[in-house]
């Protein structure tokens, strides 16, 4: 064993600093800066686990580090709370050239669960030590399994609800078969009269075929959607780690499953095709797990009349996401029709909220009125945290601050406030939020430092070259009326600081 171990571990003058962490896990070490800080960074293990991996992606600058298998290496130290000493060197890979490097990490490391006392990555090049790299190692204690289909144990209430759904499909194939049976016996029972050459009647053939088609016309039809129908939203795309999406409608019942992650913080997951999308929000609870597959909390996940698939209240930025539900495409009702949702059973539909209750049945009354149409491709921007209206003025949700675009096609007054809708009864003051809509022309700067904003209408401004750009966007920022022009990605230049061409 290295006899430098222990001065190895015992580095506790460090200044820290945060790495970023790519989409596929990597942890991004800029070797340049070792000289001035080690960094620190924070992963968390599940008692128990088998040989999970800890992938290392080293630069120097913006460029990949080059390290050779043959006269490099990488190696862990680690202290665990019961003062045992591990060391895990990295195996050498073809990966190493683009300075990708994976630890793996033997079960022995997870034995027990505790926060180890020390853990550091040494790497060398030709015995030189070009890197130090300080890290916290939790191994938590195994009160929730990992999420992955067909493990077992599961988790209760998932497994519950997964094992609903399971059982939803079963009864539809049943029903089916039985139908299906039904039309079968009737066609042999004609085919069998003709065989025999008993006298069948044309009228009597006829009825049964007429009886055959009509009857199989109604027989319901699954439709199953293949991967592409899930147009992921960025951060968010498959993860096959929990098991695929899939999406399935059977009649006017939609059967959806998410595994998704995300590498940074982000709302709208993905679109369904539209006749998948339900006739109003439909509102699930899904799962939300950091990039490790840890740290399982709860999550709001709403289903839009647009197809949109949009998660609230995460607290992960780099995490993985299961949801489990159904629903209804044709229920026009706040009644709570999704029949499975994972991690805390059944949600539903949002509840509807009466008001003007008359004569002892219960009403709706819309304070919604003058609604006009917006012009296609019409978005709204939300720079602070929004309230969302339905119709009858009572609140719906909350929209968070700085969050995606939402797409509106109406304006309207509710309650003599000026409003934009954004779903089938869900609406906006429009002094809350800013408004992009399409503009097609070709703008010039006046100046190199002009005024530029994003599409929140926060101040990001830079340096431009003066020469014609072309534009297929105007934003309006609410809070003061002026009008920006779309010139980068997300960048708005203001309209006093450039001229039309």
């Amino acid at each position: 064993m290295d006899e430098n171990i222990s001065n190895i571990l015992d580095q506790d003058t460090w200044l820290p600093a945060t790495p970023d962490i790519t989409k596929d896990g990597y942890v991004k070490i800029d070797l340049n800066k070792v000289d001035l800080v080690t960094y620190s960074f924070n992963k968390r293990f599940r008692q128990g686990e088998n040989a999970p991996e800890l992938h290392l992606w080293f630069y120097d600058g913006n460029i990949p580090h080059q390290l050779n298998s043959d006269t490099s290496s990488v190696t862990l130290y680690g202290l665990d709370s019961t003062d045992k000493i591990k060391v895990i060197t990295a195996q050498p890979e073809n990966t190493w050239q683009s300075g990708r490097v994976k630890l793996a990490l033997p079960s022995q490391m997870f034995a027990s669960a505790g926060q180890y006392k020390r853990c550091v990555i040494e790497v060398k090049n030709s015995d030189q030590i070009i890197a130090t790299i300080n890290f916290n190692l939790d191994v938590l204690p195994n009160d929730f399994y990992n999420m992955t289909f067909g493990s077992n144990p599961f988790s209760g209430q998932v497994n519950d609800e997964i094992k609903k759904t399971l059982q939803s499909f079963k009864d539809i194939a049943t029903e089916t078969i039985d139908q299906y049976q039904t039309l079968k016996t009737l066609a042999d029972n004609t085919a069998s009269q003709i065989a025999k050459n008993n006298i069948v009647t044309k009228d009597t053939f006829d009825n049964t075929i007429e009886d055959l088609n009509s009857k199989f016309t109604q027989i319901p039809k699954m439709k199953k959607y293949d991967a592409s129908a899930f147009n992921w939203q960025d951060p968010f795309g498959s993860f096959t780690g929990m098991g695929a999406s899939s999406l399935m409608m059977y009649d006017n019942v939609v059967f959806l499953s998410i595994s998704t992650f995300s590498y940074k913080t982000g709302s709208v997951i993905c679109k369904l095709p539209s006749e998948t999308a339900p006739a109003i929000e439909k509102i699930g609870v899904g799962l939300s797990m950091d990039g490790d597959g840890h740290d399982a909390q709860p999550v709001a996940i709403s289903i839009m009349p647009d197809g949109s698939v949009i998660v609230e209240n995460n607290t992960h930025d780099h995490a993985k996401i299961l949801l489990v539900t159904s629903y209804s495409t044709i229920d026009t009702h706040d009644t709570g029709s999704n029949t499975g949702s994972s991690g805390g059973g059944t949600t539903g539909g949002s509840t509807g909220t009466d008001t003007g209750n008359t004569g002892g049945s219960g009403t709706t009354t819309s304070q919604i009125s003058g609604i006009s149409n917006l012009v296609a491709n019409t978005y709204i921007t939300v720079p602070n945290q929004v309230t969302v209206y339905r119709g009858d003025g009572s609140i719906s949700r909350t929209l968070p601050a700085k969050g995606d675009a939402y797409s509106t096609d109406k304006s309207a007054s509710l309650g003599g406030v000026d409003v934009y809708r954004i779903s089938t009864d869900e609406w906006v003051h429009t002094s809350d939020v800013n408004l992009i809509i399409p503009w097609t022309g070709t703008i010039r700067p006046t100046r190199a430092n002009p005024k530029i904003v994003d599409q929140y209408g926060s101040d990001i401004s830079y340096g431009l070259i003066v020469q014609e750009y072309a534009v297929d966007k105007k934003l309006r920022v609410m809070g003061t009326g002026e009008n920006y022009y779309e010139i980068s990605k997300d960048g708005f230049i203001a309209e006093s600081d450039m001229t039309q061409v």
